[in-house]
Protein backbone atom coordinates (compact mmCIF):
# COMPACT_ATOMS: atom_id res chain seq x y z
CA UNK A 1 0.00 0.00 0.00
CA UNK A 2 1.33 3.45 -1.10
CA UNK A 3 2.13 6.20 1.48
CA UNK A 4 2.39 9.38 0.52
CA UNK A 5 5.03 12.35 2.41
CA UNK A 6 2.62 14.84 3.73
CA UNK A 7 -0.34 12.40 4.36
CA UNK A 8 -2.54 12.10 7.90
CA UNK A 9 -0.31 9.03 8.06
CA UNK A 10 2.49 10.78 8.89
CA UNK A 11 3.60 12.18 12.00
CA UNK A 12 6.85 14.51 11.11
CA UNK A 13 7.50 16.32 8.16
CA UNK A 14 11.71 16.43 7.25
CA UNK A 15 11.91 19.79 8.18
CA UNK A 16 9.87 20.14 11.39
CA UNK A 17 11.83 20.16 14.92
CA UNK A 18 11.23 17.44 16.42
CA UNK A 19 12.03 18.19 20.58
CA UNK A 20 9.33 21.37 19.79
CA UNK A 21 7.10 19.05 17.90
CA UNK A 22 7.19 16.44 21.13
CA UNK A 23 6.28 18.86 23.55
CA UNK A 24 3.60 20.12 22.19
CA UNK A 25 1.92 16.58 21.80
CA UNK A 26 2.50 16.13 25.14
CA UNK A 27 0.78 19.03 25.87
CA UNK A 28 -1.98 18.25 23.74
CA UNK A 29 -1.94 14.34 25.54
CA UNK A 30 -2.41 15.89 29.18
CA UNK A 31 -5.60 18.03 28.01
CA UNK A 32 -7.29 14.04 26.63
CA UNK A 33 -6.68 13.00 29.86
CA UNK A 34 -8.14 16.02 31.49
CA UNK A 35 -11.58 15.63 29.44
CA UNK A 36 -10.60 18.57 27.06
CA UNK A 37 -11.36 18.73 23.61
CA UNK A 38 -8.57 18.22 21.10
CA UNK A 39 -9.93 16.48 18.27
CA UNK A 40 -8.83 19.79 15.82
CA UNK A 41 -5.67 20.11 17.01
CA UNK A 42 -4.25 15.68 16.41
CA UNK A 43 -4.21 13.69 13.74
CA UNK A 44 -7.57 12.58 13.11
CA UNK A 45 -5.97 8.70 13.49
CA UNK A 46 -4.53 9.71 16.28
CA UNK A 47 -7.15 11.11 18.53
CA UNK A 48 -9.89 8.25 17.03
CA UNK A 49 -6.91 5.73 18.68
CA UNK A 50 -6.58 7.20 22.04
CA UNK A 51 -10.83 7.08 22.18
CA UNK A 52 -10.75 3.42 21.74
CA UNK A 53 -7.42 2.96 23.92
CA UNK A 54 -9.19 4.93 26.50
CA UNK A 55 -13.04 2.99 25.88
CA UNK A 56 -10.97 -0.44 26.11
CA UNK A 57 -9.96 0.92 29.52
CA UNK A 58 -6.17 1.15 29.00
CA UNK A 59 -4.17 2.17 32.45
CA UNK A 60 -1.54 4.96 30.03
CA UNK A 61 1.38 3.96 32.44
CA UNK A 62 1.10 0.30 33.13
CA UNK A 63 3.27 -1.58 30.72
CA UNK A 64 2.01 -3.73 27.77
CA UNK A 65 1.69 -7.61 29.38
CA UNK A 66 4.11 -9.97 27.98
CA UNK A 67 1.75 -13.05 26.95
CA UNK A 68 4.19 -15.45 25.70
CA UNK A 69 7.48 -17.21 27.31
CA UNK A 70 10.25 -17.96 24.24
CA UNK A 71 9.53 -21.79 23.29
CA UNK A 72 5.75 -20.39 22.47
CA UNK A 73 7.29 -17.37 20.12
CA UNK A 74 9.91 -19.24 18.91
CA UNK A 75 6.88 -21.90 17.96
CA UNK A 76 4.79 -19.28 16.72
CA UNK A 77 7.13 -17.36 14.61
CA UNK A 78 8.84 -20.82 12.73
CA UNK A 79 4.92 -21.42 11.56
CA UNK A 80 4.16 -18.33 10.73
CA UNK A 81 3.95 -17.23 6.87
CA UNK A 82 6.21 -14.64 7.45
CA UNK A 83 9.25 -16.45 8.78
CA UNK A 84 10.66 -17.70 5.34
CA UNK A 85 10.40 -13.82 4.17
CA UNK A 86 12.61 -12.23 6.73
CA UNK A 87 15.87 -12.43 4.52
CA UNK A 88 14.32 -10.28 3.13
CA UNK A 89 12.80 -7.77 5.26
CA UNK A 90 16.29 -7.91 6.63
CA UNK A 91 17.86 -7.18 3.39
CA UNK A 92 15.38 -3.72 2.55
CA UNK A 93 15.63 -2.53 6.17
CA UNK A 94 19.16 -2.95 6.90
CA UNK A 95 20.64 0.64 6.35
CA UNK A 96 17.30 2.30 8.59
CA UNK A 97 18.32 -0.64 11.49
CA UNK A 98 22.45 -0.18 11.42
CA UNK A 99 22.86 3.21 10.57
CA UNK A 100 19.83 5.32 11.44
CA UNK A 101 19.24 3.77 14.88
CA UNK A 102 15.84 1.68 14.10
CA UNK A 103 15.43 -1.99 15.97
CA UNK A 104 13.02 -4.15 13.01
CA UNK A 105 9.85 -5.31 14.66
CA UNK A 106 7.79 -7.86 13.62
CA UNK A 107 4.16 -8.68 15.26
CA UNK A 108 1.26 -11.39 14.10
CA UNK A 109 -1.96 -10.10 13.27
CA UNK A 110 -3.02 -9.75 17.27
CA UNK A 111 0.01 -7.81 18.16
CA UNK A 112 2.16 -10.17 20.04
CA UNK A 113 5.51 -9.51 19.41
CA UNK A 114 7.33 -12.02 17.17
CA UNK A 115 10.55 -11.15 15.81
CA UNK A 116 13.25 -8.34 17.41
CA UNK A 117 16.51 -6.93 15.49
CA UNK A 118 18.44 -3.45 15.21
CA UNK A 119 20.47 -1.07 16.77
CA UNK A 120 21.32 -2.54 19.95
CA UNK A 121 21.44 0.44 21.84
CA UNK A 122 17.86 0.85 20.79
CA UNK A 123 16.67 -2.75 21.90
CA UNK A 124 18.13 -2.48 25.06
CA UNK A 125 17.07 0.91 26.09
CA UNK A 126 13.47 -0.30 24.80
CA UNK A 127 12.94 -3.37 27.26
CA UNK A 128 12.03 -1.69 29.93
CA UNK A 129 9.07 -1.04 27.93
CA UNK A 130 8.08 -4.25 27.46
CA UNK A 131 8.92 -4.03 23.75
CA UNK A 132 10.08 -7.82 23.74
CA UNK A 133 9.01 -10.71 22.04
CA UNK A 134 6.10 -11.98 23.71
CA UNK A 135 4.70 -8.82 24.81
CA UNK A 136 1.22 -7.73 23.51
CA UNK A 137 1.35 -4.59 21.23
CA UNK A 138 -2.26 -4.72 19.83
CA UNK A 139 -4.12 -1.22 19.93
CA UNK A 140 -6.50 -3.14 23.20
CA UNK A 141 -3.41 -4.03 24.94
CA UNK A 142 -0.59 -1.46 24.85
CA UNK A 143 -3.19 1.53 23.12
CA UNK A 144 -2.13 3.90 20.72
CA UNK A 145 1.37 3.13 18.51
CA UNK A 146 1.95 1.76 15.33
CA UNK A 147 2.05 -1.91 15.31
CA UNK A 148 -1.89 -1.95 17.08
CA UNK A 149 -2.89 1.13 15.48
CA UNK A 150 -1.58 -0.08 11.74
CA UNK A 151 -3.68 -3.62 12.36
CA UNK A 152 -6.76 -1.53 13.94
CA UNK A 153 -6.94 1.01 10.76
CA UNK A 154 -5.83 -1.52 8.27
CA UNK A 155 -3.01 0.61 7.15
CA UNK A 156 0.79 2.05 7.17
CA UNK A 157 0.99 4.68 10.13
CA UNK A 158 3.28 6.45 12.02
CA UNK A 159 2.97 7.44 15.23
CA UNK A 160 5.75 9.84 17.36
CA UNK A 161 6.17 10.80 20.89
CA UNK A 162 2.95 11.59 22.90
CA UNK A 163 1.22 10.31 20.04
CA UNK A 164 1.80 7.05 22.04
CA UNK A 165 -1.45 6.11 24.05
CA UNK A 166 0.68 4.78 27.02
CA UNK A 167 3.36 7.52 28.29
CA UNK A 168 6.27 5.06 28.46
CA UNK A 169 6.30 5.04 24.92
CA UNK A 170 6.38 9.06 24.41
CA UNK A 171 10.62 8.97 24.24
CA UNK A 172 10.02 7.31 20.95
CA UNK A 173 8.55 7.27 17.37
CA UNK A 174 7.45 4.14 15.02
CA UNK A 175 6.27 3.28 11.57
CA UNK A 176 4.47 0.12 11.11
CA UNK A 177 2.88 -1.31 7.90
CA UNK A 178 0.30 -4.64 7.85
CA UNK A 179 0.88 -7.38 5.76
CA UNK A 180 -1.79 -8.91 4.17
CA UNK A 181 -2.55 -12.89 2.96
CA UNK A 182 -3.06 -13.13 -0.59
CA UNK A 183 -5.25 -15.82 -0.30
CA UNK A 184 -7.80 -14.46 2.34
CA UNK A 185 -6.78 -10.73 2.37
CA UNK A 186 -6.85 -11.17 6.10
CA UNK A 187 -3.89 -9.10 7.95
CA UNK A 188 -1.57 -11.79 9.32
CA UNK A 189 1.48 -9.68 10.14
CA UNK A 190 2.83 -5.96 10.72
CA UNK A 191 6.55 -4.89 9.69
CA UNK A 192 7.93 -1.81 12.21
CA UNK A 193 10.46 -0.04 13.12
CA UNK A 194 11.14 1.96 16.18
CA UNK A 195 13.57 4.43 17.12
CA UNK A 196 14.21 7.35 19.08
CA UNK A 197 11.98 10.61 18.89
CA UNK A 198 14.78 12.57 17.54
CA UNK A 199 15.64 10.42 14.20
CA UNK A 200 12.32 10.45 13.22
CA UNK A 201 11.60 11.11 9.74
CA UNK A 202 8.59 10.35 7.23
CA UNK A 203 10.86 8.21 4.97
CA UNK A 204 10.46 5.55 7.33
CA UNK A 205 6.95 5.24 6.78
CA UNK A 206 7.58 4.67 2.89
CA UNK A 207 10.20 1.95 4.03
CA UNK A 208 8.13 -0.17 6.11
CA UNK A 209 5.64 0.37 3.30
CA UNK A 210 6.95 -0.62 0.75
CA UNK A 211 9.18 -3.81 2.89
CA UNK A 212 4.99 -4.98 3.64
CA UNK A 213 4.55 -4.53 -0.08
CA UNK A 214 7.83 -7.11 -0.85
CA UNK A 215 6.36 -9.18 1.29
CA UNK A 216 3.05 -9.58 -0.04
CA UNK A 217 4.77 -9.48 -3.21
CA UNK A 218 7.10 -12.97 -1.81
CA UNK A 219 3.55 -14.69 -0.47
CA UNK A 220 1.83 -14.13 -3.46
CA UNK A 221 4.49 -15.84 -5.33
CA UNK A 222 4.60 -18.39 -3.03
CA UNK A 223 1.08 -19.24 -3.44
CA UNK A 224 1.54 -19.31 -6.87
CA UNK A 225 3.84 -21.81 -6.61
CA UNK A 226 1.41 -24.45 -4.13
CA UNK A 227 -1.64 -23.90 -6.69
CA UNK A 228 0.71 -24.75 -9.30
CA UNK A 229 2.14 -27.88 -7.77
CA UNK A 230 -1.80 -28.65 -6.30
CA UNK A 231 -2.82 -28.73 -9.85
CA UNK A 232 -0.23 -30.91 -11.47
CA UNK A 233 -0.51 -33.06 -8.06
CA UNK A 234 -4.31 -33.61 -8.18
CA UNK A 235 -5.64 -32.19 -11.59
CA UNK A 236 -3.90 -33.66 -14.37
CA UNK A 237 -4.94 -36.27 -15.84
CA UNK A 238 -8.17 -36.63 -13.25
CA UNK A 239 -10.52 -33.72 -13.96
CA UNK A 240 -11.95 -32.71 -17.68
CA UNK A 241 -15.19 -31.69 -19.42
CA UNK A 242 -17.21 -34.62 -18.00
CA UNK A 243 -16.29 -34.00 -14.31
CA UNK A 244 -15.33 -30.00 -13.48
CA UNK A 245 -12.85 -29.98 -10.64
CA UNK A 246 -11.34 -26.82 -8.88
CA UNK A 247 -8.77 -26.20 -5.88
CA UNK A 248 -9.98 -23.81 -3.28
CA UNK A 249 -8.09 -22.31 -0.38
CA UNK A 250 -8.40 -23.19 3.30
CA UNK A 251 -11.13 -20.54 3.89
CA UNK A 252 -13.04 -21.43 0.16
CA UNK A 253 -11.37 -18.93 -2.37
CA UNK A 254 -11.04 -20.29 -5.75
CA UNK A 255 -7.68 -20.75 -6.72
CA UNK A 256 -7.37 -23.12 -9.85
CA UNK A 257 -10.36 -24.75 -11.77
CA UNK A 258 -10.53 -27.37 -14.84
CA UNK A 259 -11.84 -26.49 -17.15
CA UNK A 260 -10.48 -22.91 -16.76
CA UNK A 261 -13.42 -20.72 -15.20
CA UNK A 262 -16.15 -23.07 -14.50
CA UNK A 263 -16.51 -21.31 -10.86
CA UNK A 264 -14.91 -18.25 -9.69
CA UNK A 265 -15.13 -16.27 -6.44
CA UNK A 266 -14.90 -17.12 -2.78
CA UNK A 267 -16.94 -20.00 -1.89
CA UNK A 268 -18.48 -20.92 1.80
CA UNK A 269 -17.40 -24.15 2.92
CA UNK A 270 -19.96 -26.33 5.29
CA UNK A 271 -19.64 -27.02 8.61
CA UNK A 272 -19.58 -30.95 7.99
CA UNK A 273 -20.04 -32.95 5.27
CA UNK A 274 -18.92 -33.73 2.36
CA UNK A 275 -21.56 -31.66 -0.30
CA UNK A 276 -21.09 -27.65 -1.01
CA UNK A 277 -24.13 -25.88 -2.83
CA UNK A 278 -22.69 -24.07 -5.24
CA UNK A 279 -24.29 -20.70 -6.53
CA UNK A 280 -27.68 -21.77 -8.73
CA UNK A 281 -28.64 -24.99 -5.82
CA UNK A 282 -25.61 -27.26 -7.49
CA UNK A 283 -24.16 -29.99 -5.58
CA UNK A 284 -20.65 -30.56 -5.58
CA UNK A 285 -18.28 -32.73 -3.63
CA UNK A 286 -15.26 -31.38 -1.20
CA UNK A 287 -12.06 -33.64 -0.73
CA UNK A 288 -9.16 -32.44 1.61
CA UNK A 289 -6.13 -32.19 0.18
CA UNK A 290 -2.58 -32.32 2.22
CA UNK A 291 -3.82 -31.36 5.39
CA UNK A 292 -4.72 -27.56 6.28
CA UNK A 293 -3.62 -26.72 2.25
CA UNK A 294 -6.93 -26.85 0.62
CA UNK A 295 -9.66 -28.38 -0.75
CA UNK A 296 -10.93 -30.54 -3.79
CA UNK A 297 -13.88 -29.22 -5.40
CA UNK A 298 -15.19 -31.97 -7.99
CA UNK A 299 -18.31 -31.20 -9.74
CA UNK A 300 -21.01 -33.06 -11.05
CA UNK A 301 -20.90 -34.49 -15.37
CA UNK A 302 -24.75 -34.62 -14.68
CA UNK A 303 -25.31 -30.90 -12.31
CA UNK A 304 -26.88 -32.88 -9.98
CA UNK A 305 -29.02 -29.55 -8.32
CA UNK A 306 -30.10 -29.61 -4.48
CA UNK A 307 -34.05 -29.02 -5.30
CA UNK A 308 -35.20 -25.36 -3.96
CA UNK A 309 -38.22 -25.80 -1.48
CA UNK A 310 -41.45 -23.82 -2.19
CA UNK A 311 -41.04 -21.16 1.11
CA UNK A 312 -43.00 -18.51 2.25
CA UNK A 313 -41.80 -16.60 5.69
CA UNK A 314 -44.31 -15.44 8.17
CA UNK A 315 -42.23 -12.80 9.90
CA UNK A 316 -45.31 -10.29 11.20
CA UNK A 317 -46.65 -11.59 14.79
CA UNK A 318 -45.73 -12.93 17.87
CA UNK A 319 -43.89 -15.82 16.46
CA UNK A 320 -41.95 -16.12 13.30
CA UNK A 321 -41.88 -18.73 10.87
CA UNK A 322 -41.20 -20.01 7.72
CA UNK A 323 -43.55 -22.97 5.44
CA UNK A 324 -41.30 -24.90 3.12
CA UNK A 325 -42.80 -27.07 1.18
CA UNK A 326 -45.57 -27.02 3.81
CA UNK A 327 -43.61 -27.91 6.58
CA UNK A 328 -43.76 -24.85 9.30
CA UNK A 329 -40.44 -24.08 11.00
CA UNK A 330 -40.44 -22.04 13.76
CA UNK A 331 -38.15 -19.21 13.72
CA UNK A 332 -35.55 -18.20 16.59
CA UNK A 333 -35.47 -13.96 16.57
CA UNK A 334 -32.00 -14.25 15.58
CA UNK A 335 -33.07 -16.23 12.57
CA UNK A 336 -35.82 -14.16 11.43
CA UNK A 337 -33.52 -10.68 11.56
CA UNK A 338 -31.49 -12.48 9.34
CA UNK A 339 -33.89 -13.63 6.72
CA UNK A 340 -35.79 -10.00 7.19
CA UNK A 341 -32.29 -7.84 6.51
CA UNK A 342 -32.15 -10.52 3.56
CA UNK A 343 -35.31 -9.25 2.13
CA UNK A 344 -34.93 -5.84 2.43
CA UNK A 345 -31.61 -5.83 0.63
CA UNK A 346 -32.35 -8.62 -2.26
CA UNK A 347 -29.27 -7.18 -3.97
CA UNK A 348 -27.54 -9.09 -1.40
CA UNK A 349 -24.69 -8.51 1.33
CA UNK A 350 -21.10 -9.17 2.12
CA UNK A 351 -20.60 -11.27 5.25
CA UNK A 352 -19.09 -7.73 7.17
CA UNK A 353 -21.87 -6.19 6.45
CA UNK A 354 -24.70 -8.51 7.33
CA UNK A 355 -22.64 -8.84 10.39
CA UNK A 356 -22.55 -5.24 11.50
CA UNK A 357 -26.41 -4.81 10.65
CA UNK A 358 -27.44 -7.65 12.77
CA UNK A 359 -25.23 -7.92 15.62
CA UNK A 360 -23.73 -4.37 15.75
CA UNK A 361 -20.32 -3.39 16.05
CA UNK A 362 -19.39 -5.91 18.53
CA UNK A 363 -20.29 -8.36 15.90
CA UNK A 364 -17.84 -10.84 14.69
CA UNK A 365 -18.73 -12.75 10.90
CA UNK A 366 -18.03 -15.87 12.78
CA UNK A 367 -20.96 -16.16 14.68
CA UNK A 368 -23.12 -14.85 11.35
CA UNK A 369 -21.60 -17.75 9.64
CA UNK A 370 -23.07 -20.18 12.22
CA UNK A 371 -26.43 -18.54 12.23
CA UNK A 372 -26.53 -18.93 8.05
CA UNK A 373 -25.46 -22.28 8.68
CA UNK A 374 -27.74 -23.63 10.80
CA UNK A 375 -30.70 -21.96 8.58
CA UNK A 376 -29.64 -23.56 5.90
CA UNK A 377 -29.94 -27.15 7.66
CA UNK A 378 -33.06 -25.90 8.79
CA UNK A 379 -34.37 -24.55 4.93
CA UNK A 380 -32.16 -25.90 3.02
CA UNK A 381 -29.87 -24.14 0.30
CA UNK A 382 -32.11 -20.98 0.32
CA UNK A 383 -28.97 -18.56 0.79
CA UNK A 384 -26.46 -17.61 -1.64
CA UNK A 385 -23.18 -16.60 -0.18
CA UNK A 386 -20.40 -13.96 -1.15
CA UNK A 387 -22.88 -12.02 -1.50
CA UNK A 388 -25.25 -13.53 0.93
CA UNK A 389 -29.07 -13.08 -0.85
CA UNK A 390 -32.01 -15.66 -1.19
CA UNK A 391 -31.33 -18.10 -4.19
CA UNK A 392 -34.89 -18.98 -4.73
CA UNK A 393 -38.18 -16.61 -5.19
CA UNK A 394 -39.44 -16.26 -1.21
CA UNK A 395 -42.91 -14.99 -0.54
CA UNK A 396 -42.99 -12.68 3.01
CA UNK A 397 -45.93 -11.52 4.38
CA UNK A 398 -44.64 -8.29 4.66
CA UNK A 399 -43.68 -7.80 1.83
CA UNK A 400 -47.32 -8.93 0.83
CA UNK A 401 -49.11 -6.45 3.03
CA UNK A 402 -47.22 -3.27 1.32
CA UNK A 403 -47.88 -4.74 -2.21
CA UNK A 404 -51.67 -5.35 -1.20
CA UNK A 405 -51.73 -1.71 0.10
CA UNK A 406 -50.52 -0.09 -2.76
CA UNK A 407 -53.17 -1.67 -4.92
CA UNK A 408 -55.54 -0.44 -2.44
CA UNK A 409 -56.82 -3.44 -0.73
CA UNK A 410 -56.84 -2.40 2.35
CA UNK A 411 -59.13 -4.78 3.94
CA UNK A 412 -56.86 -7.91 2.70
CA UNK A 413 -53.61 -6.02 3.78
CA UNK A 414 -55.45 -5.37 7.65
CA UNK A 415 -56.27 -9.35 7.43
CA UNK A 416 -52.69 -10.21 6.66
CA UNK A 417 -51.10 -8.10 9.05
CA UNK A 418 -50.82 -10.30 12.08
CA UNK A 419 -48.98 -7.93 14.29
CA UNK A 420 -45.71 -5.96 13.94
CA UNK A 421 -42.89 -6.75 12.20
CA UNK A 422 -40.18 -8.80 15.41
CA UNK A 423 -41.51 -6.81 18.11
CA UNK A 424 -38.42 -6.61 20.06
CA UNK A 425 -35.89 -6.84 17.83
CA UNK A 426 -33.40 -3.46 17.63
CA UNK A 427 -31.94 -4.12 14.66
CA UNK A 428 -31.76 -0.97 12.74
CA UNK A 429 -32.82 -2.32 9.81
CA UNK A 430 -35.88 -4.03 11.59
CA UNK A 431 -36.62 -1.24 13.60
CA UNK A 432 -37.23 1.20 10.38
CA UNK A 433 -39.06 -1.08 8.44
CA UNK A 434 -41.65 -1.66 11.49
CA UNK A 435 -42.20 1.65 12.14
CA UNK A 436 -42.88 2.28 8.11
CA UNK A 437 -44.92 -0.40 7.53
CA UNK A 438 -46.96 0.21 10.94
CA UNK A 439 -47.99 3.60 9.61
CA UNK A 440 -48.57 2.62 6.25
CA UNK A 441 -50.90 0.01 7.60
CA UNK A 442 -52.56 2.87 9.74
CA UNK A 443 -52.37 5.61 7.54
CA UNK A 444 -54.28 3.33 4.67
CA UNK A 445 -57.04 2.19 7.08
CA UNK A 446 -57.54 5.78 8.94
CA UNK A 447 -57.74 7.06 5.25
CA UNK A 448 -60.62 4.77 3.86
CA UNK A 449 -62.99 6.12 6.61
CA UNK A 450 -64.43 2.50 7.00
CA UNK A 451 -65.54 1.59 10.27
CA UNK A 452 -65.18 -1.47 10.41
CA UNK A 453 -61.76 -1.87 9.48
CA UNK A 454 -61.04 1.14 11.73
CA UNK A 455 -62.56 -0.80 14.24
CA UNK A 456 -60.40 -3.91 13.33
CA UNK A 457 -57.42 -1.37 13.76
CA UNK A 458 -58.34 -0.23 17.14
CA UNK A 459 -58.23 -4.05 18.31
CA UNK A 460 -54.68 -4.65 17.12
CA UNK A 461 -51.60 -4.34 19.32
CA UNK A 462 -50.42 -1.36 17.23
CA UNK A 463 -54.01 0.69 17.15
CA UNK A 464 -55.58 0.07 20.99
CA UNK A 465 -53.91 3.02 21.69
CA UNK A 466 -54.64 5.38 18.70
CA UNK A 467 -56.95 7.88 19.74
CA UNK A 468 -57.01 9.39 16.59
CA UNK A 469 -57.88 6.16 14.96
CA UNK A 470 -60.93 5.85 18.55
CA UNK A 471 -61.89 9.20 17.91
CA UNK A 472 -62.47 8.96 14.00
CA UNK A 473 -64.46 5.39 15.18
CA UNK A 474 -66.86 7.64 17.04
CA UNK A 475 -67.88 9.96 14.15
CA UNK A 476 -68.85 7.03 11.61
CA UNK A 477 -70.59 4.82 13.77
CA UNK A 478 -74.25 5.04 14.19
CA UNK A 479 -76.46 6.07 17.22
CA UNK A 480 -77.70 2.67 16.99
CA UNK A 481 -75.13 0.62 16.07
CA UNK A 482 -73.80 -2.42 18.65
CA UNK A 483 -70.04 -1.41 19.10
CA UNK A 484 -70.60 2.02 20.06
CA UNK A 485 -70.21 1.64 23.54
CA UNK A 486 -67.07 0.10 23.31
CA UNK A 487 -65.93 2.48 21.02
CA UNK A 488 -67.29 5.54 23.66
CA UNK A 489 -65.01 3.37 26.40
CA UNK A 490 -61.98 2.72 24.61
CA UNK A 491 -62.20 6.70 23.43
CA UNK A 492 -62.55 7.55 27.42
CA UNK A 493 -60.14 5.54 28.28
CA UNK A 494 -57.30 7.00 25.83
CA UNK A 495 -58.26 10.32 26.99
CA UNK A 496 -57.74 10.21 30.32
CA UNK A 497 -54.33 8.17 29.35
CA UNK A 498 -54.10 11.00 26.95
CA UNK A 499 -54.91 14.16 29.23
CA UNK A 500 -52.88 16.63 26.70
CA UNK A 501 -54.85 15.58 24.14
CA UNK A 502 -56.54 18.55 22.14
CA UNK A 503 -58.88 16.59 19.80
CA UNK A 504 -62.96 17.16 20.49
CA UNK A 505 -64.77 14.67 23.32
CA UNK A 506 -67.31 12.44 21.51
CA UNK A 507 -71.15 13.74 20.36
CA UNK A 508 -72.15 10.28 22.33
Amino acid sequence: MAVVAGSSWHAVDPTSDRINQARGLRRLYEAFHEGQEIDSRIRAVVAQSWRRSEKAGLDPSALPRVVADEDEVSERWQGHPLFPVLPILRQLLSDATTQSGHMMVISDADGILLWIEGHRRVIDATENMHLVAGADWSESGAGTNAMGTAVAVDHPVQIFSAEHFNRIVHPWQCSGAPIHDPETGEIIAVIDLTGHVKSAHPHTLSLVGAAAGMAEVFLQQDLERKVARLKTKHLTGRAGAERPAAILGRTGKVLATVPDGWIEGDLELPDSGVDINLPGGVVAELEPIDGDAGWLLWGSSEARQSPAPDMRLQILGPQAAAIADGVVHELSRRHAEILTVLALAPEGMSAERLTLEVYGEQGRPESLRAEISRLRHLLGPVIDSRPYRFSIDIRIDFDEVEEMIGEGRTASALERYRGVLIPESEVPMVRDARVRLDGLVRSAVISCEDPVLISRWCATASGRDDLEAAELLLTLLGEDDAELKGAIARAERLRQAQPGSTIAPSPW
